[in-house]
This record gives C-alpha cells, structure tokens and sequence, in this order.
C-alpha cells in the first residue's frame, strides 16, 4: 500500500535553486531578496513510488569503450568558437550560451550555422524566441544563399523539439532560446524555474541518445545569472558566456565550464555587419584612439585567459557639488573604486574624499581584474594633481587594504605585450619574476605610495 499525502506547493530561489514549501521575501540559503517564486510541483510523497518495480541496469567496464565510442569533435565553423571549445562540439554534449539581450548570441550561432550548412552538414535551428522569418532575415544579411542543409523547427514545445532530434539525428541543433521552450505536463509559464529546468533536462536527455550535439541560448539577466537561474549549469557539458557592452564593438567569448577541454582560452570578437569577426590585435585596437598627455589616463594589462589585453584605465576628479561625493564607474566594479580611494586617502595622502570621481575602463570591456588596482590609483592620483603620466608606461598590480602592491600572476606575458606595443616603462610589484625585455624599463613598487611618486618624478 502506498501512502499518499496532500499535495504541496513549491517555491523555488530563482537565484541559488533553493526549494521552500512555502514563500519568502528572502532566499535562507543564498541570502537575496525577491528571488523566491512560485514553482508548482507538489509534493515527492504525493507519487508512488516505482523503486521496487525497477530492474538493475548492466554493469559494464570502462574498459570496453572503444576509439569508435569515444568523442569525436566536430568543427562549430567558426574558429574562435573552435578555439574556446579546444577543437568543437563533442557529439551528444549540450552547450548553454549565455548573454545579455542583443549581445550577439543568436547572430554568433547564426554565422555557426550557415558554415556548417554550406559543408553539407545538416543543421536543425529551433526558433523558439524568434519567428522564422526574422531568423531568416538574419541568415540573409550574411549570406547570399542560404544552404537547404539549413533547416528550422518552428515549435516551443520541448518534447517536440526532443522527438525531432531524436528522429531527425541532425550534426548540429540550435535552441534559441531555451526560456521560450516549455513542457505541457509541467505547471508554470515559459520561463520560470520549473519549465526551463524540465525543458532543458528533456532535451539533453534527446541529445545524449540520438548522440547530436545541442546548443542552447540563454539569456542573462540584471543579476548575471544564466537563463533566469543558474540551474542548468550542471544539467550541461559547457556553458559559454558572451560578454561586453551592447553599444560597443567588442565581445569577449569565455567557457565558464566545459567538461572536455580546458575553460582559459578566451577569443575576442568585434561586432560588425556580416556578424562577429576575429580581432586579431585586440591590444592595439584597443589603444587605438587614445588621447596623448591628458591627466587621469593611464595602460594596464589585463589577462583573459592566457591572452594579454592592454586596456587604458581613465579617471576624472572634480569638486563635489553636493554634501556627498559621487562614485561613477564603468567597465569598473563601483565597490573597488570606493575601497581604492579610501586607500589612497589614507595611505598615499590624497586629499579626495570629498571630491566627486569618475572612471572608466575604455573600449567597452569590463576591467575587474584585481591586477588593474594599481593602474586605477595612477589614474586617479594623475587627476588630482592635472599631471599626465608618461603616455609610454603600463601598471600592473595589485592594491591592498594597506597601500601595499600584492604579486599579480603571469608578469612576463604582460611585459611582453607592453614592449610588443612599443611601451617604454612598466610599473609592476616589488618581487615579480619577470625576465628583461629589450626597450623596457621594469620599475618594481612596494606601495601605491611609491608608485606614485615613481610616476610623478619620471620626466
């Protein structure tokens, strides 16, 4: 006999996954407002159970896999998708791509599908969130014809989508996206919680038996989390971020995880007409419209992955118009800039705490990097004092509580950028393990302080 019991309504924390049997302003687990809603489900004793009834499944050795079962890649037909993937899609592996609306997600698989198609690979572009015909629109502004091995599936049911791979055993499946994707069977709108993590379960599920490879787009939203929460990140192989600012050029391609091969390689890509193309020099692109001998600008270098990026850090210092200062930053943690000025305050002398700042970290990429601190404080100290820093000096370091400089990783890679550059001089902390560099001055610095003045009585 099988108890049954009165069905419960779930909640679920939109930010962590947290499951309530009832709902609060506050998730307990993750600590985050208004992130608890309403789930649906009921209740796990409310179903019978089947355990008993099940058969045991056969045990086999891993050593009876052969070459012919293990993953062969396939080529994404772009190559920095290659390059962050370590060759391409696995068969029946599920990728999540994640962005912010008007990123560029849905043009990059766009161009990922027609290079595929005009190999003769057959590629399915499930249009879940767009109709075909702007997904056609869009396929049209990149080519000229669009190959018939490109075929699309108009249908925002999951199990459909399911049945479909399975039948059709696609080289490629395009999901875009999967919070428009939801499952009859299961309460809730498309979406939410429940409907994007059954959807997405159901169609891995598909993936893994008909060995296809799935892409499946999603959006990020305002907290940063992937297709509402972050929970399908363990339900896939790899999840991809594609990062930078919607009004600017640049993007920068990142694997968050990725089960068959290594998450460090980044590419950058610039947004143009025909879709997103490859930046070669992404430094020099970046440097490009600098302005010479203005106060408060000042290079760094960034590390993205293994890949060094010269990035200009730039800072305004003004009089405060009203009882309490201004902190504005972009492409920069707020946060960081508020702890660095409060270190220059007191451990270089800076008389700023009641001045208004502004910084910016120019050409639209985000500088978050902790190694970035000492080239922000350059910056910040050039513009109090309307004195330029050499146009010709790169900083790199990172700021402590104490106006110390802490060790950064990978020096010598980022001296090698800054003299490949044509860079003179390169302000880095006391200690580094750095080899020379023809036409390079390393200046080690102990304390933002001494930086400081480094800087200031260099001519």
């Amino acid at each position: 006999m099988v108890r049954m019991s009165k069905s419960k309504q779930l909640y679920h924390c939109t930010a962590c996954g947290a499951q309530f049997l009832r709902w609060t302003g506050r998730c307990t687990d993750c600590g985050k407002w208004s992130t608890v809603v309403e789930a649906g489900g009921g209740d796990e004793d409310a179903r019978p159970s089947r355990t008993a009834d099940a058969k045991p499944g056969k045990v086999r050795p891993f050593s009876s896999v052969t070459s012919e079962t293990a993953a062969v890649r396939r080529s994404s037909g772009h190559a920095d998708l290659d390059r962050v993937l370590a060759g391409g899609f696995v068969p029946g592996s599920v990728t999540l791509l994640g962005g912010e609306p008007g990123i560029g997600k849905s043009t990059l698989l766009a161009q990922c599908a027609i290079a595929l198609a005009e190999t003769k690979s057959r590629v399915l572009y499930v249009t879940g969130e767009e109709s075909p015909s702007q997904v056609a629109l869009r396929l049209r502004r990149m080519t000229a014809t669009i190959p018939e091995t490109l075929t699309f599936l108009d249908a925002t049911d999951a199990s459909v989508v399911a049945a479909t791979v399975r039948d059709e055993k696609p080289d490629l499946t395009i999901v875009d996206s999967i919070q428009a994707m939801r499952l009859a069977d299961v309460t809730g709108e498309a979406g939410n919680v429940t409907q994007v993590k059954a959807s997405a379960a159901t169609i891995t599920e598909a993936a893994k038996a008909a060995n296809v490879p799935v892409v499946l787009a999603g959006q990020v939203t305002k907290e940063g989390d992937l297709a509402g929460p972050r929970l399908l990140e363990h339900l896939v192989d790899t999840v991809l971020m594609l990062e930078g600012d919607t009004s600017g050029r640049f993007r920068l391609l990142r694997a968050q995880k990725h089960r068959f091969g290594p998450t460090d390689e980044v590419a950058v890509l610039s947004m143009t007409e025909k879709g997103l193309t490859s930046v070669d020099d992404p430094s020099a692109e970046l440097l490009r419209d600098r302005p010479a001998h203005v106060a408060g600008s000042v290079v760094t270098c960034l590390m993205e992955g293994h890949r060094p990026i010269l990035i200009e850090l730039q800072a305004l210092v003004s009089h405060a118009g009203y009882g309490t200062p201004v902190r504005r930053a972009t492409g920069i943690d707020t946060s960081r800039l508020g702890l660095l000025i409060a270190v220059l305050a007191r451990r270089a002398g800076l008389k700023i705490l009641d001045k208004d700042v502004y910084a910016n970290a120019a050409g639209g990429l985000d500088a978050k990097e902790p190694a970035t601190d000492l080239a922000l404080c350059l910056a910040i100290a050039s513009a109090v004092s309307d004195m330029p820093v050499d146009a010709k000096t790169v900083a790199a370091g990172e700021v402590g509580l104490g106006g110390e400089i802490r060790p950064i990783p990978f020096p010598e890679l980022r001296t090698k950028e800054a003299a490949r550059h044509g860079f003179t001089t390169i302000i880095l902390p006391r200690g580094s393990k750095t080899r020379p560099v023809d036409g390079l001055t390393i200046i080690e610095a102990g304390t933002v302080r001494e930086a400081i003045l480094k800087v200031s009585s260099r001519p």
